[in-house]
C-alpha cells in the first residue's frame, strides 16, 4: 500500500516573497505621480518588477507540483493538472473581468461593447483597452497550458529538461533583442507578449526541478543563490535608472535571474523576520485578488472620493486609495477566490489513489483513497496555492 502524500504546508518565506511582490505592483498602479517624487517616484514607476517575482514564484510552485506528482506516480494526469490550474485561476479571473467592465461602464462614459479577447486570454497580444494588469494573467494561462506538454516531451530525452527550460528563457531574451526597435514604448509587446516574458516562469520551474528531481545539485544551486541574492537585488534596485533600450531588451532577464537567486536562497531556510506574521500571510493569501482588483479600486476612489475632496492632500488620498485596495482585495478573496478553492477541492482534488469526481475512471483507483483524499483536502485547506 502506497502511503498518503504528506500534507502540504505554507512556506513562510514564500509568503514573504508574495507579499513583497504585490507591494510594488500596487504602488505602480496607485497614481503616485506628484505624491512620490525623486527616487521614491522612480522606484514606484518600476513596480512591474513585482510581476516578475510573481512569475518566478508561479514557476517554482507549479513546477514543484509537477515534479512531486511525477516522482510519486511516475507521470502526470494531464486532465487533472489542467483542471486544477484552471479552477484555481480562471473563475476568479472571470468574476474580476465582470467587475472591472461593470465598474468601467458605471464610472465612465464607456460605450464600448464587451471585449471577448479578454475571455480568450488574447489581450496581451492584441491590445489592452482596459484592465491593463490582465496581461500577466494571459502569460500565466498560456504557460500552464503548454508546460505539461513540453515537459512531457523533455523528460523523455536525457538532459531534455534543463535544455528545454533554458531555451524557453533564452528565446524570450533573443525575441526582445531582435524585435524591439530603439526607443520603443516600454509598455509595448516586449512587456506583455507571452513569448517575450517566459524567463521568470521557466527559471522558476527549473529551480523546482533541481530541488525535487536532482537533490544532489540543490546544495550547489542554493549556495549560488545565496551568493548572488544581494547583487541581484542591487540590480533590481537599479532598474529605474537603466537606459530605455537596456530596459526593453535585457532588464527582464536580469530581474528574473535575481529573483530566482533570492528564491533559491530562502526556499528551504528558517523563516526570515516577519515571514511568519499573520499580516504577511494575509497579504500573501489575498495577493491574487488584490492584483486583479487594484486598478479598479484606485479608479473608483479617485472618481468617488478624490474628485469630491479636491482640497485633501494627495498623500492622504494615496493612503485612502491603498486602504480601499486592501479592503476590496480582501473581500474579493473571501467572496470569490476562497470559494473557488473549495470548488477545486471538490471537483479536482490533489491526486491520490482515489479518482476525482470530475476525472474519475469508473472501477479504478479505490485503494486507500478515503484516507488519502482526506489528507489532501486538509492540506489544501491549510492554504496551499498550487
Amino acid at each position: 500500500m502506497v502511503p498518503a502524500s504528506p500534507p502540504a504546508r505554507r512556506v513562510a518565506n514564500l509568503d514573504l516573497l508574495r507579499a513583497a511582490a504585490i507591494v510594488p505592483v500596487v504602488l505602480a498602479n496607485a497614481g503616485t505621480e506628484g505624491v512620490l517624487t525623486g527616487t521614491a517616484g522612480r522606484l514606484a514607476d518600476s513596480g512591474w518588477v513585482g510581476v516578475d517575482l510573481f512569475f518566478v514564484l508561479s514557476g517554482w510552485l507549479v513546477g514543484g507540483l509537477y515534479w512531486r506528482e511525477r516522482a510519486r506516480y511516475g507521470g502526470i494526469q494531464l486532465g487533472r493538472f489542467w483542471a486544477r490550474r484552471w479552477l484555481r485561476t480562471i473563475p476568479p479571473y472571470l468574476v474580476a473581468l465582470l467587475v472591472v467592465y461593470s465598474a468601467r461602464a458605471a464610472l465612465t462614459d464607456n460605450a464600448d461593447p464587451f471585449d471577448w479577447r479578454y475571455v480568450a486570454f488574447l489581450q496581451n497580444y492584441t491590445g489592452l483597452p482596459y484592465w491593463g494588469v490582465s496581461w500577466s494573467l494571459c502569460v500565466e494561462e498560456h504557460f500552464y497550458l503548454g508546460l505539461p506538454l513540453v515537459l512531457g516531451l523533455a523528460t523523455r530525452v536525457r538532459g531534455g529538461v534543463p535544455v528545454t527550460l533554458g531555451a524557453a528563457a533564452f528565446v524570450s531574451l533573443v525575441a526582445r533583442v531582435l524585435a524591439v526597435p530603439d526607443g520603443a514604448d516600454p509598455w509595448g509587446l516586449q512587456y506583455t507578449a507571452t513569448h517575450m516574458r517566459l524567463e521568470g516562469l521557466a527559471l522558476g520551474v527549473a529551480a523546482a526541478w533541481v530541488y525535487h528531481d536532482r537533490p544532489d545539485l540543490w546544495p550547489t544551486l542554493r549556495r549560488a543563490g545565496r551568493a548572488l541574492a544581494l547583487p541581484g537585488l542591487a540590480f533590481v534596485a537599479a532598474v529605474p535608472w537603466l537606459p530605455l533600450d537596456v530596459l526593453n531588451r535585457y532588464a527582464y532577464t536580469g530581474v528574473d535571474l535575481a529573483f530566482v537567486a533570492v528564491l533559491v536562497a530562502v526556499a528551504d531556510r528558517a523563516p526570515l523576520p516577519f515571514a511568519s506574521s499573520r499580516t504577511v500571510r494575509w497579504v500573501a493569501l489575498t495577493s491574487y485578488s488584490v492584483y486583479m482588483t487594484q486598478a479598479t479600486s484606485f479608479d473608483a476612489y479617485q472618481r468617488l472620493v478624490g474628485g469630491a475632496l479636491p482640497g485633501v492632500p494627495q498623500g492622504l488620498h494615496l493612503l485612502g486609495g491603498l486602504a480601499l485596495v486592501g479592503l476590496v482585495g480582501s473581500a474579493f478573496y473571501l467572496a470569490v477566490e476562497r470559494p473557488t478553492l473549495w470548488l477545486r477541492r471538490r471537483v479536482a482534488p490533489r491526486r491520490t489513489d482515489l479518482p476525482s469526481p470530475l476525472l474519475a475512471t469508473p472501477g479504478r483507483g479505490q485503494g486507500h483513497g478515503a484516507v488519502a483524499e482526506a489528507t489532501a483536502a486538509r492540506a489544501e485547506r491549510k492554504g496551499d496555492v498550487g
